[in-house]
């Protein structure tokens, strides 16, 4: 019984422990979407990065791709926040040019 209370707090704590420690080598900028999860966390929210939703959404010539994303932001009053971001390609992969709130 007591083994079994082990290991399930060690698959929690897990959980909450080692995705903003493996979030550099996951999201490298290989793709839009990586791009997008490596600026939150830069930005300061490790765990959002992971549960934020991405949905493209066309494309600006100057601004590159557009993406609509939805992620939990609990520093903010209305809790949920939608941003905008724009991603384009250059030597080094893809980088988040814009982001912020839509009209």
């Amino acid at each position: 019984m007591n083994r079994k209370i082990f290991i399930v707090l060690f698959i929690i704590l897990s959980l909450f422990i080692f995705p903003p420690l493996l979030a550099p080598s996951v999201h490298d900028s290989d793709n839009q979407e990586s791009a997008i999860r490596a600026d939150l966390v830069e930005r300061g929210h490790p765990y959002q990065s992971f549960i934020a939703y991405i949905e493209e959404n066309g494309s600006d010539p100057e601004y590159g791709e557009r993406f609509d994303v939805t992620w939990h932001d609990f520093e903010s009053a209305t809790g949920m926040t939608p941003t905008i971001f724009y991603v384009k390609k250059n030597d080094k992969g893809y980088e988040v040019v814009s982001a912020g709130t839509g009209p």
